[in-house]
């Protein structure tokens, strides 16, 4: 049995209990997938209560350390943490980076965003910008913005339903924050950004994986679900998806509405990389005023460091939101919005992301002549693919390899919602955290060596 070894550290004991288990995992004596002592049997020997050593199972399975599997147990995860990603670049500054979905920096996005800076300095607009703004929703010409960003997304929002926030994760957690309490489930596609997985952990809720296919998520599967139990949201990506880069046809996004109205269970739709898609689709939020939460920001189009977002509510519905904001950053920087807005409004946020378009597309034709004869889902402009491997090779050895010959790629095992078996694919992003294309092409012809090499994932050891 697990004991550890936490007595001489500070802090709450369920904190130290939590951090002595990262610990064990860190330094190899909890191998991946090890069955951890009830909490009963841990509390026991112990001599703590049981509620103290729940409380540092849980906090070991926000942090992505253990999964508790009802009937089964609770073992360490033996999915990829996501940490290294969120870690200093220089962990990954020996490697060719096919792993971190971020957009090309262009030398044309730099100079519009820093004449739109010094228009601001030059502008009579800073005393406003200083101050905090309440109800913190975003100044009513802001909203405006984002209005007109909006609807060259697809969707005619209203000003009085925008909501400004600090980019995506945002504004998932003020709209988790606002129609869901711990406990609540909250429907996620079977293959879903980690980035969710973290906010749904947080809140402490329920997550249940819904079935998907190529394009996205299935409608029997959803009504299947709501049919077999209280389900609060459900939170997804119908273009652009991450990984598999389904884009779901706009029949499929009229039926998931239905049945989101028919059971009055909330949508909460991200549309982060919407703006790469030559022809944007009508967001599923447009078939459902009552139940559609839209979100998307600028980060994956224009530039990450601005971190700005926007929320498109159901009518009348953005104060709801409110205390979602003031529990996290209580409202978006004012000078970031300030920047962002005048972007939109004098033409270059569409300038930059049709320049960002452009280079995706010579990345993703480079990408299909190196990886032509085999299984690839792909996007003319996508800022990733997404491969099923060769039979011989299982996706924790390609990783392992692919890492061998300094190249980082993303498992589907990242991505995995419940507890079902991954596909044997990867991910490899082929946006800026390989900044030249010369990089970009040395790591990809690394990856289709290996895959032509059809090596078998056993004679490779994951350590």
């Amino acid at each position: 049995m697990w004991i550890p070894n936490y007595k001489n550290r500070k802090g709450k004991l369920y904190v130290a209990i939590a951090d002595a288990l990262a610990e064990d995992i860190a330094e190899g004596r909890l191998a991946p997938g090890a069955r951890l002592p009830t909490h009963r049997e841990l509390a026991w020997q112990l001599k703590l209560s049981v509620s103290t050593v729940s409380k540092a199972y849980a906090l070991a399975e926000r942090r992505h350390l253990i999964e508790g599997s009802v009937g089964r147990g609770t073992f360490v995860t033996s999915r990829p943490s996501d940490l290294p990603r969120l870690e200093p670049n220089r962990a990954q500054s020996d490697r060719i980076d096919l792993s971190f979905n971020c957009l090309v920096v262009l030398p044309s996005q730099q100079a519009a965003i820093a004449r739109a800076m010094q228009d601001v300095v030059e502008g009579d607009r800073i005393e406003a910008l200083v101050p905090y703004h309440r109800p913190w929703l975003g100044f009513p010409e802001h909203r405006l913005s984002a209005v007109k960003w909006l609807s060259a997304l697809g969707y005619p929002a209203h000003a009085d339903d925008i909501v400004i926030v600090n980019g995506a994760q945002q504004a998932a957690a003020a709209i988790l924050n606002a129609i869901t309490e711990p406990g609540d489930t909250i429907l996620l596609e079977e293959l879903a950004d980690p980035g969710i997985r973290f906010l749904v952990a947080n809140r402490h809720l329920t997550p249940k994986s819904v079935a998907i296919d190529q394009h996205g998520v299935i409608p029997e599967a959803f009504e299947a679900a709501c049919k077999g139990g209280t389900i609060r949201a459900l939170f997804c990506i119908p273009t652009h998806h991450s990984p598999t880069l389904a884009v779901m046809p706009v029949e499929r996004r009229k039926a998931l509405a239905e049945i989101a109205a028919r059971y009055d269970v909330a949508i909460i739709e991200n549309d982060v990389c919407g703006g790469l898609m030559d022809r944007p689709l009508p967001p599923i939020a447009s078939f459902a005023p009552e139940h559609g939460f839209y979100l998307t920001s600028l980060s994956k189009v224009i530039s990450a460091g601005l971190r700005i977002g926007f929320i498109a509510a159901p009518r009348g519905r953005a104060k709801d939101l409110i205390p979602g904001l003031a529990s996290t950053t209580w409202m978006a920087s004012l000078f970031s919005v300030e920047i962002a807005s005048r972007l939109i409004e004098n033409g270059a946020a569409q300038r930059l992301v049709d320049e960002q378009r452009e280079e995706l597309r010579k990345r993703q034709a480079m990408a299909a002549d190196l990886l032509s004869g085999y299984q690839v889902s792909a996007l003319p402009t996508g800022l990733h693919v997404w491969v099923t491997l060769p039979e011989s090779w299982r996706a924790e050895g390609f990783v392992a390899a692919a890492n061998s010959r300094g190249v980082a790629v993303t498992p589907a095992e990242a991505f995995m919602v419940g507890h079902g078996p991954a596909p044997q694919a990867v991910r490899l992003s082929l946006g800026g955290a390989t900044p030249s294309r010369g990089e970009l092409q040395q790591g990809l012809e690394i990856v289709a060596e290996l895959l032509r090499s059809k090596r078998p994932a056993a004679s490779y050891l994951v350590l």
